[in-house]
């Protein structure tokens, strides 16, 4: 069975805010050592990619290192829900970048790359028997004397769009390689890219023979950690080179032909599957009354906003919790019927006070409670009041004059949600027996 994109992605990914400088990203990326890094727009729903690759093609045309990541030529990266099927995704012509963001109720779950979705599809019945230099002829290795310039090499590597590059001596006999994670090396101790390139290359370098079997190339490709294959002739001279993606593009291409003979039909089938697994999520994460998610729901959405916080150090997050004034009154004087229209209008007022990306529930009862994530507890406060103030002024059904009072707190190191709760909890009910109808901060 194909699998889904949330079983496949990269969800170990680093991330950074999109007023921090390319120097940052880079200093970040090394740190982390990744080649890519997923950069956060302020609105929270869109996402940027910035790889090592476009450092070279900024360094080469002059970039500042101390330019915002914001004020940078970047394209906004393709978003892909996390429950859709890979085979979906490789019949959809649309999605063609090389890495996508994976996403499930607008939440970042991970990275997609090509190379996942190739690396999931098993290419073992092809690959037994068939030699690997039959299958590269066109995978010229790039090269450049070991007494080249750095600044020559990068140069090369833009012109070729290549990830790597070959150093070698004059018999191009394989001295080293220079990769893009060699260049963010360069960039974050801002080395002389006047040096010779067999200053910063990675040696000794590891290859295979040209006539090695495609089964013992992966197997050596995984024993090593390597992301590409540098063969050699009987001499010693290099005759190609192939990164494990391509290799098994190649591999996969008359498979992945089948596959699309009978795509279309099985797309519709995992469509309609998907479908109705989105409407049985629904049902079992959505309070039947208000349509907002329930208190279930609620606790795993903030549990894994907490969860992302803590992995990646750059965000606020803080809670508020509302309770209408005086409801059983409400209720009792004018019957449960008009309790409950009272109970969606609220409901109503919440989604559009909110962002996208924040998240509102019925808590229960006549108890509701917002999660805003990439905010401080002082824009929290204002919200709070914006929301207190627009129920207050409301024409409810009947003429009905409705209030209710918040109380609010927000996420510290190192603490649980239940704790986050409890001071919401407790600012809640100072506001409830100080007089109703207002707004009170948490209590340290």
């Amino acid at each position: 069975m194909m699998p889904i994109v949330e079983e496949v992605c990269i969800k170990d990914i680093v991330t950074i805010g999109i007023n921090h400088t390319m120097k940052e990203a880079i200093n970040k990326m090394f740190r982390e050592n990744v080649r890519s890094i997923v950069i956060l727009a302020d609105n929270g729903n869109d996402f940027y990619m910035l790889t090592a690759s476009d450092v070279i093609e900024y360094k080469i045309d002059n970039i500042a290192l101390t330019t915002k990541l914001s004020d940078l030529p970047l394209e906004k990266a393709q978003k892909i829900d996390a429950k859709v099927s890979v085979l979906e995704i490789i019949n959809n012509s649309n999605l063609t970048h090389e890495y996508m963001i994976v996403v499930f109720e607008n939440k970042i779950m991970g990275i997609l790359s090509q190379t996942d979705i190739i690396n999931n599809i098993d290419p073992q019945l092809l690959i037994e028997r068939q030699s690997l230099g039959s299958l590269i002829s066109k995978y010229t290795a790039i090269t450049i004397f070991k007494d080249e310039s750095t600044a020559t090499a990068i140069r090369i590597m833009k012109s070729k769009h290549v990830d790597s590059i070959l150093v070698v001596d004059d018999k191009q006999r394989p001295l080293g390689i220079f990769t893009t994670k060699d260049f963010l090396n360069i960039m974050q101790n801002d080395d002389n890219l006047n040096l010779s390139i067999h200053n910063f290359m990675s040696s000794p370098l590891k290859t295979v023979p040209y006539n090695i079997k495609v089964y013992e190339a992966l197997q050596f490709i995984k024993k090593e950690h390597f992301k590409r294959i540098v063969l050699t002739e009987n001499d010693g001279r290099v005759s190609g080179v192939i990164t494990q993606s391509e290799l098994l593009r190649l591999l996969n291409n008359k498979w992945l032909e089948l596959i699309k003979e009978r795509g279309a039909e099985l797309s519709k089938i995992n469509k309609k599957l998907l479908e109705k697994t989105a409407v049985l999520e629904q049902k079992a994460s959505t309070d039947f009354l208000t349509k907002l998610y329930n208190r279930r729901k609620f606790d795993s959405l903030i549990e894994y906003e907490i969860e992302q916080i803590r992995r990646y150090h750059d965000r606020d997050l803080c809670v508020i919790l509302l309770d209408i004034d005086n409801f059983k009154h409400i209720n009792d004087t004018y019957g449960h019927d008009i309790g409950d229209i009272i109970l969606q209008d609220i409901a109503k007022i919440l989604k559009s006070s909110c962002r996208n990306s924040d998240i509102c529930c019925r808590w229960g009862g006549e108890e509701f409670a917002i999660s805003l994530s990439h905010t401080k507890i002082e824009d929290c406060l204002l919200v709070a009041e914006k929301i207190r103030v627009t129920i207050q002024n409301h024409i409810f059904v009947k003429k009905i004059h409705v209030t209710c009072s918040f109380g609010i707190s927000q996420l510290h190191s190192t603490e649980s949600y239940p704790n986050l709760f409890k001071r919401a909890d407790k600012a809640l009910y100072y506001a409830k027996n100080s007089g109703k109808n207002k707004v009170e901060l948490e209590r340290i």
